[in-house]
């Protein structure tokens, strides 16, 4: 099949594009954090109380926090992706021979839009602290809602694809 890699035919080019695009918007932030460090005063806000209000400071430096813990997340994703044997992935149903690549790709389209839907919120969290705002708790809503809207449409993909 075309944009299959032959090895792990379950791997596409577009798996492959969406989890590059996930680590160079973690590139960007990690870019963002620097500037901030040479550029932002010694103290900045770093924590919103519900209402908005800023009840935590701290120095530059923690921009570097958030993707610093992201980048050890998705690496850890990745690993799973590229390295763990599908036969060590924990998939919603038992796999069943006959349709294994087809199920297997939504299981790694599911990882792989994740990755990329957390680093686009990191991405977003790093600029509302390095701008001093707070990110509102719209942002988080709809951060969780993508993710759960991700992870059912491929646990239905995948089933559907398992039959």
């Amino acid at each position: 099949k075309r944009g299959v890699n032959m090895n792990k035919p379950y791997m596409t080019k577009r798996h492959l594009v969406l989890e590059i695009l996930s680590y160079v918007l973690l590139l960007v932030c990690f870019i963002i954090a620097i500037v901030g460090m040479a550029t932002l005063p010694d103290e900045i806000p770093t924590h919103f109380t519900m209402s908005g209000e800023i009840d935590g400071y701290g120095s530059p430096g923690t921009l570097l926090i958030l993707p610093i813990i992201m980048l050890i997340c998705n690496g850890m994703t990745s690993l799973i992706m590229h390295v763990m044997p599908p036969t060590m992935w924990n998939t919603p149903s038992k796999l069943k021979p006959q349709n294994a690549v087809r199920a297997l790709q939504d299981m790694i389209s599911m990882i792989a839009w994740m990755e990329l839907e957390i680093s686009v919120f990191t991405l977003f969290l790093t600029i509302s602290i390095y701008r001093g705002k707070d990110a509102g708790w719209a942002s988080i809503i709809l951060f969780v809602g993508a993710l759960t809207v991700t992870i059912i449409y491929y646990i239905i993909a995948f089933q559907k694809h398992n039959k």
